[in-house]
């Protein structure tokens, strides 16, 4: 039984998270139904599913049909195909395309879902939905978008944008785009890294229009279903990757053949339509590695609950708890930022278009932030997991293993830390964006009503303010890392210490003083905050 090798089977990931339920509160989300029954589905048939898959079930390439045409099939398993159309059906792309719940639904869902590779497949739809319904003229939506929307076996999206010359530099594209007729284009190229191939039934796609313009301002996006009006494919397909993780989403190579496409918006405004797009998947990101860190975090405290050593069992060694309750706190002060960030985004990108008011480009500000901390934490919290459960944790047999090498993506996805602190650092400066941030911070830790913690927010906001100007003096790109983290910290750390004051429990007091001390201010902790904080992973018993 798959329930002997996942200890957290059978617990509904949405409605027996405590501090998840807590941060939504504190949002005023409400949830409803389908978000109960997806966190129930997640543990139990998902899970299964995702660990079959990414162990005996890879998806594989068939070029050719038995009468010699070029078909693009990508084969998966029956069940693979489903559980893909099962996690559509809690309506976590519908209901965001018809206006029924905003964005935010959609990304809380990817916390819950959080596999690497099917989640990577629900957000590339949400993308593409996202991108022809808010930029797509009237008819090419009238002719599309229902697609997504359909009861049973609705559409599926990607997003074509790396070529091998040019990843995260979408001006060094290649990809051109040649107008056929008023609303058509024909698009010719090769895209590198083209996730969901195969299982996609249109894709975002960028590329520059004839003649090419140099830089990203020449790049322009479009809207191409996956076959022709006769059923031909309008892309072909050349190879799947063999790749580290995410094994339950196909990635591969499509070589663009006079392939049909629709423009979305402006040419001129293509690089923002795409970046716009982009964001999405890096709030998905995000909030999917904090779903991977929560499981394993869990699966750990259940393991030490169980497993005995000493005499004692492994969440009674005090080592073992302080492990525990730093990692908790960590997760926690980084979800609730990410989910504030996600809600940001969620209430500004729906009204906004190019060229983007302030209040956009210091939500976007907030996503890089967000998406560079949540990468970090997945990928240290399933790694220190796995670490805690000893040679268990390592083995391959189980599915922690499986949860790390997934993890280890989302520091790469959609932009690397380096790309991340780059484009902070662009919004940061030359939108301004910083000194909405810094006025945030600053009514934020004047807020906090504990003295000692206070003084602590206030002179970390000093040093952040001094890092800010001192890398504006030396140069931004050497220290725009360094600056991303450092307010990143301290912005999780006062929205968690303010949360964690409104709460007025006592395990949330301590923790949020953990991650003050040893996050922000790398120093040591007193043994009774670890006590007092071990009482809030009580729930991960439930």
């Amino acid at each position: 039984m798959f329930r002997d090798l996942w200890l957290s089977h059978g617990k509904n990931y949405y409605v027996n998270d405590k501090p998840l339920q807590f941060f939504l509160g504190a949002l005023k989300f409400q949830g409803d139904e389908d978000l109960s029954s997806l966190g129930a589905y997640v543990s139990t048939k998902m899970m299964e599913e995702a660990y079959y898959v990414d162990h005996y079930a890879k998806p594989v390439l068939k070029r050719w049909s038995v009468r010699g045409e070029e078909i693009n099939y990508v084969q998966v398993s029956p069940s693979h195909l489903q559980t893909l159309y099962d996690l559509l059906k809690f309506g976590v792309v519908s209901k965001t395309v018809t206006g029924e719940r905003d964005l935010l639904y959609h990304f809380v869902s990817g916390y819950l879902i959080s596999d690497a590779g099917f989640f990577c497949t629900i957000t590339l739809t949400e993308q593409t939905a996202y991108g022809l319904a808010k930029y797509g003229d009237d008819e090419t939506k009238a002719l599309y978008l229902p697609n997504f929307l359909r009861a049973e076996k609705p559409w599926m999206g990607a997003t074509f944008y790396t070529e091998v010359q040019a990843g995260s530099d979408l001006g060094g594209l290649e990809t051109v785009a040649e107008r056929i007729d008023e609303r058509r284009w024909r698009l010719r190229g090769v895209k590198y890294f083209t996730s969901n191939v195969g299982l996609a039934d249109a894709a975002i796609v960028t590329a520059k229009p004839a003649p090419p313009r140099p830089g990203a301002k020449g790049v322009a996006a479009f809207f191409a279903p996956a076959y022709r009006a006769g059923g031909r494919p309008n892309w072909r397909i050349l190879r799947l990757k063999d790749k580290l993780g995410t094994i339950t989403v196909p990635t591969g190579e499509v070589e663009l053949v006079d392939t049909e496409a629709y423009l979305l918006g402006a040419t001129e405004a293509g690089i923002y339509i795409a970046l716009e797009i982009l964001t999405i998947a890096r709030i998905d990101n995000s909030t999917a590695g904090l779903g991977l860190a929560r499981k394993t975090l869990w699966e750990a405290y259940l393991y030490g609950n169980e497993r005995k050593t000493f005499g004692r069992r492994l969440v009674e060694h005090p080592l073992y708890l302080r492990d525990l309750v730093e990692m908790e706190a960590k997760l926690q002060a980084v979800l609730l930022l990410t989910l504030a960030a996600a809600k940001s985004f969620s209430d500004v990108a729906p009204g906004e278009r190019p060229p983007y008011s302030q209040t956009y480009h210091y939500t976007r500000l907030l996503t890089h932030i967000v998406k560079n901390m949540a990468a970090w934490v997945s990928i240290d919290v399933t790694r220190y997991s796995m670490e805690l459960m000893g040679g268990i944790g390592f083995l391959e047999e189980y599915p922690m293993a499986k949860l790390h090498r997934d993890a280890l993506v989302t520091a790469i996805w959609e932009g690397t830390s380096n790309i991340q602190a780059l484009d902070m650092a662009e919004a940061f400066y030359r939108k301004e964006a910083g000194k909405i941030l810094f006025e945030e911070l600053a009514s934020r830790t004047s807020r906090i009503r504990d003295d000692e913690v206070r003084r602590k927010l206030v002179a970390a906001l000093e040093e952040a303010r001094e890092e800010a100007a001192a890398a504006l003096r030396d140069g931004v790109e050497l220290h725009a890392k360094r600056l991303l983290t450092q307010i990143g910290t301290l912005a999780a750390a006062a929205l968690y210490r303010e949360w964690a004051e409104s709460t007025q429990e006592e395990w949330a007091d301590a923790m949020s003083k953990i991650y003050v001390n040893v996050e922000l201010l790398k120093r040591d902790v007193e043994s009774a905050l670890v006590k007092k904080a071990g009482y809030g992973l009580l729930w991960m018993s439930d």
